[in-house]
């Protein structure tokens, strides 16, 4: 009986890889749409479309698009025309999706500072620009290098995808660099937030902010050093992780930031708290934390229906 060579286990091995990876990722990306699903019913069905509501439907749904199609080239494909087509429609599409969440992360960011457009914010603005600029053009030349060859043996399914390139680490690396400074952000208001006072709504926005800002980080950081160090057949492994995480946490962001904002409003009118945030906010709300004067005349109800940014 003739024993497979070393390398060719391998390969097989490393195809396993990617199946199984970009199996979990969308079951945790359907997962946990069934179980936010409500909150999304409740607090950005019936609020009116605004930029905040655009970009929640971009982040929340494009996912499902470019990670059911990447499942069907790697699981089912087998025409290398045909994968090579598809990967880079999808590919595309992912991209999209990405600059969606960015853009949630940067609104939040704006938002928790006021909502004011001074100089500082032009060039970070004007940054941003440039950033999206370059993400777009090394996706391009990424997606442009992307090919199949079609089915890996005889009598398998799913197509074999190859790049001629990893310039995918470039956008990886500026996506970085917009979490970074995002995160940053966050951090010094969360700061000058705490020097003020420990226990409110706001408290519970910043922490969980935070927390979501830091998954993302993380999750960016592995996929860079995937992709430059690792073996060139599982470099894009963590891609789709990354995608669906992103999609995920900047959705819950908007969520959970509209909930907040329901539930102080709920507490100023004298109804009773959810239980969720009673158990995190137990003693009573200060709402000198919410002051309009401080935000410019907004207050943290940014992404809230009832107060949506306008941003032209």
């Amino acid at each position: 009986m003739s024993v497979l060579p070393p390398s060719v286990i391998v390969s097989f091995f490393h195809i396993y890889v990617v199946h199984c990876t970009t199996i979990a990722a969308v079951t945790v990306l359907i997962w946990d749409y069934l179980i936010t699903l409500p909150d999304e019913v409740a607090l950005v069905w019936p609020s009116s479309w605004s930029i905040s509501k655009f970009l929640f439907m971009l982040n929340r749904y494009l996912v499902f698009i470019d990670s059911i199609m990447l499942v069907y080239v790697l699981m089912f494909g087998d025409d290398a025309k045909v994968c090579t087509n598809t990967f880079r429609i999808l590919a595309f599409i992912s991209v999209v999706g990405c600059m969606a969440g960015q853009c949630i992360l940067i609104l939040r960011a704006y938002a928790v500072w006021g909502s004011q457009f001074n100089k500082l914010y032009a060039v970070i603005f004007g940054t941003y620009l440039c950033i999206f600029a370059v993400t777009l053009w090394a996706a391009a030349k990424y997606i442009g290098g992307a090919y199949s060859t079609g089915i890996p043996a005889l009598g398998m399914k799913g197509c074999t995808l190859f790049f001629k390139n990893r310039l995918a680490w470039v956008d990886i690396a500026l996506i970085a660099v917009i979490e970074i400074v995002s995160t940053g952000l966050m951090i010094i208001k969360a700061i000058q937030h705490f020097r003020v006072s420990r226990s409110s709504l706001m408290t519970i926005i910043y922490h969980d902010g935070l927390l979501y800002f830091a998954f993302l980080l993380a999750a960016t950081i592995s996929n860079l050093m995937v992709i430059v160090f690792a073996p060139v057949e599982i470099s894009e492994f963590m891609v789709v992780v990354q995608r669906v995480l992103h999609s995920v946490l900047c959705s819950r962001i908007i969520l959970h930031i509209r909930s907040a904002y329901k539930a102080q409003t709920r507490y100023l009118s004298g109804d009773t708290l959810p239980p969720m945030v009673i158990a995190k906010a137990v003693e009573p709300l200060n709402h000198r934390l919410w002051p309009r004067n401080q935000y410019g005349g907004k207050d943290y109800s940014t992404f809230n229906e009832e107060s949506e940014p306008s941003v032209n």
